[in-house]
């Protein structure tokens, strides 16, 4: 009997540590998921700020109709024509068109920064203290430019500290001067005019440096575009100049339908890089 139990306990033992261990994968799957959510998310949250689900659809409908269209008349396939126009899709939407408004917006708030920093100056110099002027300075300004000085104001009220780290995101390397002296403004005191005078210059400065960046790269990007366009218009002339000669080129098969698609995955990869170089407005390497 006594051997009886001892058999038992172990057996009670091993199904307990099966089950911690199943318990244990449980856990760990959970937590992959749960990441990959959050990465999910983190992609996606970007995206709705700056557009609506019916917006992010008819773009994408869009995209879809003419990409199918095009690959459609050029390979004369429609499933590996849709096929592509699908798989093509995500990547498509994000960068050329979430990207554009992305860096439209960027610009956007940098202006309001802009603001931002020129009306706590003047409040600073009218006599006001930093939380006033802070206060204050957010009249007119972009709701998430408020918000992040209300981060700022709260700070200052519950632990008398001037956070602003949260401006970080924006890497606008003049705003973060700005602060800097702002906290010494806070803390040590000093006239306003020798705190900001040069301040004030670098955020104009920088504004439109990257302004004037982002027009020589837009013009060049225009003038490739119109390239990449030629270049993807040669199978069309071909196909609506000379119908009987095209056709002929179609009937190799699947080779026929393999160039068309590559020069269209090419000129898409190509687009793509493209919007990528002329979205980097940075003037820090």
């Amino acid at each position: 009997m006594g051997i009886l139990k001892n058999e038992q306990i172990e057996q009670i033992v091993e199904n307990e540590k099966a089950k911690e261990s199943e318990l244990e994968e449980l856990d760990q799957e959970d937590q992959t998921q749960e990441g990959k959510r959050k990465v999910f998310r983190n992609k996606l949250e970007p995206i709705l700020k700056l557009f609506s689900v019916a917006q992010i659809c008819l773009y994408m409908l869009v995209i879809l109709g003419l990409s199918t269209v095009y690959l459609y008349l050029t390979t004369r396939h429609l499933a590996i024509s849709l096929a592509v126009g699908i798989l093509t899709l995500g990547f498509s939407f994000y960068y050329l068109v979430y990207i554009p408004k992305k860096l439209q917006r960027e610009i956007f708030l940098m202006k309001e920064l802009q603001k931002y920093a020129t009306n706590v100056i003047f409040f600073l110099q009218s006599g006001y203290n930093v939380p006033d002027a802070l206060q204050m300075s957010k009249d007119k300004l972009d709701p998430e430019i408020q918000e992040d000085i209300d981060k700022t104001i709260e700070s200052l009220e519950k632990e008398a500290v001037l956070k602003t780290d949260h401006f970080r995101k924006y890497k606008f390397p003049s705003i973060n001067i700005f602060h800097q002296n702002l906290r010494i403004k806070y803390e040590v005191g000093g006239t306003p005019k020798e705190l900001f005078s040069r301040v004030n210059k670098y955020i104009n400065f920088e504004i439109v440096a990257r302004d004037k960046l982002y027009r020589r790269k837009k013009y060049a990007q225009n003038r490739i575009h119109v390239m990449i366009l030629m270049v993807l218009s040669f199978p069309l002339i071909f196909l609506f100049s000379d119908k009987e000669i095209y056709d002929k080129f179609l009937e190799m098969g699947y080779p026929a339908i393999a160039t068309n698609v590559s020069l269209f995955i090419a000129i898409l990869i190509s687009m793509l890089f493209l919007q990528r170089a002329t979205a980097d407005i940075s003037l820090l390497d």
